[in-house]
């Protein structure tokens, strides 16, 4: 058995110690053996004997040193020889699984160079191997530099969105990770990228927010309008109530009434279908305005509270606003409430983003809530698909909190 802190040193190590403790300890059991043992026989069994013994001792002691230092050595150079066996399998086991990934998939060297390229790139980029090996990677990514730049900040970067340039021309957008290689010295010898395609979803978005704006203005160029008509009919009958009995009046109010009552709904209807440009400025900037305009429409006071320094991924933006529109929709459809707090901010480790929504409504048994009319399948739905957490926190005539949590990529929180 190797003692454990010997195993910590290479074996070049191990022989740079031998090669300097192990000629002293040999001095030592020679004048060890001259002074004591060499005495001891002669005195005792006369020069005869000492000196057999003393010829086989210095006969079979080089020799059987050398022979167990053969013997470690052996060892030592069969277990590297494993280990450099088991390390060459398992890269041939990342090579392969690097090769038939659908992701693109390359590496650079500390300049920034590129040094590898699999297939799931070429099919991506439509660049051959041949093409890009030795090129600088800014010839395929705008956002080279300020990518090199995270990456140096932070040693990581992960779900950073940006466009790439395809070898026809496209441009398309992808979503990207790269991380640092270190070498035997921890420094930066390498860098690995992995490259996901998201054109076609980021396209399909586009396409859904189009089609939120359309109904938008279909509302309220058609059923508001027509609303607003039915309202304005019914306050200038009720203006002709002589001419009407107190049932047909009551029956007017009522129409006015709920003709009112369905045009604030269309209304924040529209408002909530209308797509947030946060792109064209800040998002925290956005989901404030949103957030006001929202309790603008049903009266709420509203505290916001969200934390400026926080940079969130813009992968999660969408996701963000979705489920913020979705929990003043639930409280504005269920709650009747009328005050809400919502809070963003990140977790105490800062590898979180904590969304806190909390309302002085009505309330409801969260224990026995299905989720059927509140919307919060849909809800939980979009947080699993980012790997986040749901929790709601209610009671009848308490009022609901829902803390909602994140994951955010290193380093966003400075």
């Amino acid at each position: 058995m190797v003692p454990d802190f010997w195993q910590r040193y290479s074996l070049v190590e191990r022989i740079h110690w031998l090669r300097y403790v192990l000629p002293p300890v040999l001095v030592l059991v020679v004048i060890g053996y001259q002074l004591g043992i060499a005495q001891t026989l002669q005195r005792t069994y006369g020069h005869v004997i000492h000196y057999g013994v003393e010829i086989s001792f210095y006969s079979l002691t080089g020799p059987l040193v050398t022979w167990l230092v053969l013997v470690w050595i052996e060892r030592n150079l069969m277990e590297k020889e494993r280990l450099a066996k088991q390390v060459q399998a398992q890269s041939e086991q990342l090579a392969n699984l690097t090769a038939v990934s659908a992701d693109a998939i390359f590496s650079l060297d500390a300049n920034g160079r590129i040094t590898s390229w699999n297939r799931g790139a070429v099919q991506m980029l439509g660049y051959k191997e041949h093409e890009v090996l030795g090129k600088p990677f800014a010839f395929i990514l705008p956002d080279a530099d300020d990518l090199t730049q995270q990456l140096e900040k932070h040693g990581i970067v992960q779900d950073y969105e940006t466009a790439a340039h395809a070898k026809n021309g496209r441009l398309l957008t992808v979503n990207l990770s790269q991380t640092q290689l270190k070498n035997d010295s921890d420094m930066t010898s390498a860098s690995l990228i992995i490259m996901r395609d998201v054109t076609a979803q980021r396209e399909r978005e586009a396409v859904l927010e189009e089609e939120r704006a359309r109904i938008a203005r279909d509302l309220h160029d058609g059923v508001a309008q027509t609303l607003y008509f039915m309202a304005l009919k019914a306050d200038m009958l009720k203006q002709k109530s002589s001419q009407l009995d107190e049932a047909n009046l009551a029956d007017l109010q009522e129409i006015g009434q709920k003709a009112r009552q369905v045009i604030r709904e269309v209304r924040r209807t529209i408002f909530a279908l209308r797509p947030l440009d946060w792109k064209q400025g800040n998002f925290h900037t956005a989901i404030r305005q949103f957030i006001a305009g929202f309790s603008e429409q049903v009266g709420w006071q509203t505290a916001v509270d969200i934390d400026d320094h926080i940079t969130i991924p813009p992968h999660l933006e969408p996701t963000i606003y979705r489920l913020i529109q979705e929990s003043l929709n639930n409280v504005a459809k269920h709650a009747s409430a009328t005050e809400v707090n919502i809070s963003l901010a990140p977790s105490p480790n800062a590898d979180q983003l904590v969304i806190n929504i909390t309302d002085n409504g009505i309330g409801f048994d969260a224990e026995n809530l299905s989720g059927n009319g509140f919307g919060l399948t849909q809800m939980q739905a979009r947080v699993t698909a980012v790997n986040g957490t749901i929790n709601i926190h209610s009671q009848p005539q308490n009022g609901t909190t829902i803390q909602i949590k994140l994951p955010l990529t290193r380093g966003s929180h400075e």
